[in-house]
């Protein structure tokens, strides 16, 4: 389940397995035994199903072929329809005025529908916006007359940012057509930091439209320069409602919500919240908070035997946000904290601990014609500075990222950039490595399930143990330099636990499917995972199949830590 934003467990298959699948995979459907179970639970892995090459051969760039493009800053929720789960995304409307809204039944293909907000349609422009706020008939008037009252309004801005969809606490089911609440955020202008976080709700169903209820906490003097953007709402175990917020001012803060009712609990709206985040946190935004329950391993697998009995429980809240310049070099962070209002480090402190970056599963040079063009059918093998993430725990189990991300590059002021490339809504499986840190499937999510994998399983699906290999550094690259790409080189698992090729050391495996690895004197931590893998063909473009894949983080040295991402070829 997911903590953020889901209140109950419902049995619910995302994809229809044959029975062959499952008996070969387990039952996607067992139910948990908590609310929140640990990532391990002693199931098979199960297998992606083979949609990609299909669905994304050029519907990447349209949003008539999956309805991906022109989406920022994306959340999403799961809803019930009929007994059956639905997926829905909301996110920033830069093309859309009154927060966009997307609808999947499978997680890869999305319709849009009509904007949130009521009073917004899809064919609302500026001049429209505009006028409803000088007629005083717009739906969030109460938050644009404390808004426009702000000295930076001079400069407008007219969208609305960030959403965050929840259940009502009453809707426990989950129901599409009960009672759900929207949170979302204005801005006086961009780069502001004078900012407005309101709540709607709507009563006819999950699509809204949703009306305008309150404030929950604005811009004031005494806000110590936190900016009121970006709310994110979450919850603890026992049913306490939280919602983080803050962006590129001093850190995020957080705010106890009152679960009946999902209004601030105390205070008046300019009353700042909680901080949660301080230090180094000034250049972080987009906060998105879950609770999990992992197993983390006490022995030292780098220098000594397996031991089955050194592993141990642990629940914490984990804290992702992105870092850096939205055009140049974001990318995804996580913090961790063992209360919902406590303050959130990471092994490298205030900085987060960096968990994805840019890369693209192409070798150097290959498939690109020119300096910066990309065949469209060999972009969906780019990640261009992903981030702005939500997190959710399906009620059968997955753990799911979804970001936005671009896969082209462009150039903005005679500069490298990807400023000129599209946004793409995209998801992907998360894990948890034997230390208890997020690792992310560097693949888009296509049904997989993590579970139990072996080694012989992991090198079955790797033609001569050969593996796609990308190794992201970490650094703190300046907001107008374009970030370091990284491509896959040829790398090799062999069975006596040895690795060559473009990076030579040592791996093995332990428990379910952790994985240890030792590259160039590099020490890496991972999850191996199903995957559906994509991988450059010459003559195709691109082309997949079911797979695995191993995610990994080093250890932290001199403060700075790197990412491994490893997919089988075939």
């Amino acid at each position: 389940m997911k903590t953020k934003k889901t209140l109950c467990l419902a049995l619910a298959p995302i994809f229809v397995l044959s029975l062959a699948a499952l008996s070969a995979c387990g039952d996607p459907n067992e139910p948990p035994k908590d609310d929140n179970p640990p990532t391990d639970t002693s199931t098979k892995a199960v297998m992606p199903v083979g949609y990609l090459d299909t669905i994304y051969e050029d519907g990447t760039r349209t949003e008539s072929g999956v309805g991906m493009n022109s989406t920022h800053d994306p959340v999403f929720v799961e809803a019930k329809k009929d007994g059956k789960s639905v997926y829905y995304a909301f996110s920033t409307d830069n093309d859309q005025y009154g927060v966009q809204v997307r609808r999947s039944e499978n997680l890869y293909q999305w319709e849009r529908k009509e904007p949130a907000i009521k009073g917004f349609t899809s064919s609302t422009k500026e001049s429209d916006v505009k006028s409803m706020y000088q007629n005083k008939t717009a739906e969030l008037q109460p938050v644009y007359d404390v808004l426009s009252k702000f000295g930076d309004w001079k400069n407008a801005c007219w969208t609305l940012w960030a959403p965050d969809v929840v259940p009502a606490t009453s809707n426990a089911s989950l129901d599409a057509d009960g009672e759900w609440w929207l949170y979302s955020c204005w801005t006086a202008a961009f780069g502001s930091m004078q900012s407005i976080i309101f709540k709607c709700k709507s009563t006819v169903g999950i699509e809204g439209p949703y009306t305008y209820e309150s404030i929950i906490v604005q811009h004031g003097n005494g806000d110590g320069g936190l900016n009121e953007i970006d709310p994110s709402v979450y919850y603890t175990p026992d049913g306490k409602m939280y919602l983080s917020y803050g962006s590129y001012g001093t850190g995020f803060a957080t705010i106890e919500l009152d679960a009946q009712t999902g209004l601030r609990k105390s205070g008046a709206a300019t009353d700042p919240g909680t901080k949660i985040l301080t230090g180094n946190g000034f250049n972080a935004e987009g906060s998105a908070i879950s609770h999990h329950t992992v197993k983390i391993y006490n022995g030292d697998i780098k220098t000594e035997e397996y031991d089955e009995s050194k592993w141990q429980d642990k629940s914490q809240y984990y804290m992702m946000g992105s870092w850096g310049a939205l055009a140049y070099n974001y990318n995804m962070r996580v913090w961790t904290s063992d209360a919902p209002d406590g303050n959130f480090t990471s092994e490298r402190g205030t900085s987060g601990l960096q968990v994805s970056a840019s890369w693209t599963w192409r070798k150097e040079g290959q498939g690109v014609t020119g300096s910066t063009t990309i065949p469209h059918n060999q972009k969906d093998l780019n990640y261009y500075i992903p981030g702005h993430n939500d997190m959710l725990t399906t009620t059968d189990g997955r753990n799911l990222i979804i970001y936005h991300t671009r896969v082209s590059e462009g150039t903005k002021d005679n500069k490298p950039s990807f400023q000129e490339g599209e946004h793409y809504l995209y998801t992907s499986l998360y894990d948890f490595n034997s230390k208890g840190q997020l690792v992310i499937n560097p693949n888009r999510y296509a049904g997989e399930k993590a579970g139990d994998v072996t080694k012989e399983e992991l090198l079955s699906k790797a033609k001569d143990g050969k593996f796609s290999t990308v190794v992201l550094e970490s650094a703190n690259v300046s907001y107008t330099t374009k970030a370091t790409i990284g491509h896959a080189k040829d790398c090799t698992l062999n069975a006596d636990g040895t690795v060559s090729g473009a990076y030579t050391g040592s791996w093995k495996m332990y428990g379910s499917h952790y994985i240890y690895l030792e590259l160039d004197g590099v020490s890496y931590y991972g999850s191996v995972m199903p995957a559906y893998v994509r991988q450059f063909d010459a003559d195709f473009g691109s082309a997949g199949r079911p797979g695995y894949t191993i995610s990994a983080i080093s250890d932290v040295k001199d403060n700075e830590n790197k990412i491994l991402y490893m997919n089988t070829q075939f």
